[in-house]
């Protein structure tokens, strides 16, 4: 695991949720940026589609047993250590299928991983590991067997939205910044009771999902160790050291997945041109103008219901 110190030195009340977080830290401590892009951290992207109630409410729940069937264990030596961010969505497609991915193919998905923009040295960025092992499962015989996989970004802070994702039995990717005080915690009794943990000393991608006792319960990439699979006593809400966003697979029938990225990009994009509209809608004094903005934002949401409706029908 990366262990930097240095960095958070003096950074309290700081977040890394900030857009300026590597700015500041680069000015502070002239770190290289490729180092520090060498951090896990979310890297969530515009472009993402949107896990909402409009599209959950056509998501089946699942069925999950108490016992947890598959495990992975990232610090085997088949594969790189540093390799949670392909995990936590490995592990995720393996609850979704009720499958277990074999040691082979995770290992054939690490190596190919570094050419597709990683370095051996470092981890990966949360939402790029989430968009390659989407890719990697989605071109392999395990999709043919059973379905393949389209993924959506949840708002992790959302906590009824949070809820009804778990409650469906659905496992969110995500990750969170670390030091021992976090570790001391959820190892005591295989409860994070806490919820501020100053002076990260590591980041580290992990999975969450559902518990009949708390909010959620986390599952750690290691096998066999029982407080690496432990429950989480207040909502990620409460608790800033999580990353804000998750990531959360769904099934798609093989011969849809082309027609679902096709109907999320149209979302994704008449979206943000109500983002834009809206921004404009401020700017500008011209009243006419934001009449004509705000009658072209009405028919952009009628466009986006139409298009959920849509995505409905392959979920």
């Amino acid at each position: 695991m990366f262990i930097s110190t240095k960095p958070r030195e003096n950074m309290k009340g700081y977040s890394w949720a900030r857009e300026d977080y590597l700015d500041l830290l680069i000015k502070k401590y002239t770190m290289p940026e490729e180092i520090l892009n060498g951090c896990l951290w979310l890297g969530e992207k515009e472009t993402d589609y949107k896990l909402t109630e409009w599209l959950l409410d056509a998501l089946p729940t699942l069925y999950q047993q108490d016992d947890i069937i598959f495990e992975y264990n990232q610090y085997n030596q088949k594969w790189s250590q540093k390799s949670c961010t392909l995990f936590s969505p490995i592990w995720a497609i393996s609850d979704l299928m009720n499958i277990e991915i074999w040691l082979d193919t995770i290992k054939a998905w690490d190596n190919d991983s570094y050419n597709h923009g990683r370095k051996e040295w470092e981890w990966w960025w949360v939402a790029l590991g989430v968009e390659f092992i989407a890719d990697k499962y989605n071109s392999s015989d395990l999709a043919k067997k059973h379905w393949k996989v389209a993924y959506y970004s949840i708002d992790l802070k959302d906590n009824e939205l949070v809820k009804k994702v778990l409650d469906k039995h659905y496992t969110i990717c995500t990750g969170y910044d670390g030091n021992s005080t976090y570790n001391n915690d959820k190892n005591k009794d295989w409860i994070l009771n806490g919820t501020t943990f100053w002076k990260s000393t590591y980041w580290h991608a992990v999975s969450a999902i559902w518990s009949d006792k708390y909010p959620a319960r986390i599952k750690d990439n290691y096998k066999g160790i029982k407080y690496n699979i432990y429950e989480v006593e207040h909502e990620f809400s409460e608790i800033p050291c999580y990353f804000n966003r998750g990531y959360v697979f769904t099934k798609v029938a093989e011969d849809a997945l082309e027609e679902v990225k096709r109907l999320n990009k149209m979302r994704t994009l008449t979206e943000n041109m109500i983002r834009d509209n809206s921004e404009m809608r401020k700017l500008t004094n011209d009243e006419n103008y934001k009449a004509k903005l705000h009658e072209m934002n009405e028919l952009n949401r009628k466009k986006v219901s139409n298009i959920e409706e849509q995505l409905k029908r392959y979920m």
